[in-house]
């Protein structure tokens, strides 16, 4: 009896060792994943349908009441210029207001009241119309700090670039494996941006510059650029 006991014991102990080295055997390693990874650009030129802009209305003394009573003055001539040469309330807004104290001086120094108002054009032909409604005849408007260009339909545009921005950048993975002796699988991952360039404030300061006498101020619009850029990473098979 005692010896079928210890056989037992011996068989049990064996059935232990056997299971634990069947559990501590380390897992396959999967291969690494090959891949590729490349860049691909998009454009689209359009022309622009909508112009936005932005006036300052500066005024400085040394009465903060008295200037930006005058600031307002000037703001109020600006805004109902820019509404009789045939911009609507709901495309005219305050970007900006702010009264600043010049303290560059052991004494107190002037104040400085600017008014920035935001305006939206969706008539091209009123542009040359609106910046000399706003700066000619000391309406009240000292200049333009930003003139853009701009579409209402830009997703249509943007569509159209990022299309073309994944097809080249398929088209550099497709060469570069090709040539490697390899072939482009699936997409591991994509990244993108994108710009809107148009002419801006450059043009602008010289349209300003030309407006004197009874001469309208002539803009002459250009088209935007609307680029997308995409970095997209591929898996490559055999």
């Amino acid at each position: 009896m005692k010896k079928l006991t210890k056989s037992i014991l011996i068989i049990g102990l064996g059935s232990t060792l056997f299971s634990s080295c069947v559990l501590g055997r380390p897992a396959k390693e999967e291969a690494p994943v090959r891949s590729i990874t490349v860049s691909g650009t998009g454009s689209v030129s359009i022309k622009p349908d909508m112009v936005s802009m932005k006036f300052i209305v500066k005024n400085t003394g040394w009465n903060c009441p008295q200037t930006a009573e005058r600031n307002a003055i000037n703001t109020t001539n600006t805004i109902n210029a820019i509404k009789e040469a045939g911009i609507s309330d709901s495309d005219i807004s305050t970007y900006d207001y702010s009264i600043t104290q010049d303290n560059s001086h052991t004494y107190a120094g002037e104040y400085t009241v600017r008014n920035t108002i935001a305006v939206t054009i969706r008539n091209l032909d009123l542009t040359g119309k609106v910046i000399d409604a706003a700066v000619k005849n000391n309406t009240g408007a000292n200049g333009i700090t930003s003139f853009e260009y701009l579409v209402s339909d830009k997703a249509s545009a943007l569509r159209e670039a990022r299309t073309l921005a994944i097809k080249n950048a398929q088209d550099a993975a497709a060469l570069l494996a090709g040539a490697s002796g390899c072939k482009v699988n699936s997409v591991l991952e994509i990244r993108e941006d994108y710009t809107s360039a148009g002419r801006s404030n450059d043009m602008m300061f010289k349209a300003v510059s030309m407006a004197d006498g009874g001469t309208q101020t002539p803009i002459v619009e250009g088209n935007i650029t609307i680029t997308s850029n995409v970095t997209v990473k591929y898996e490559l098979t055999n």
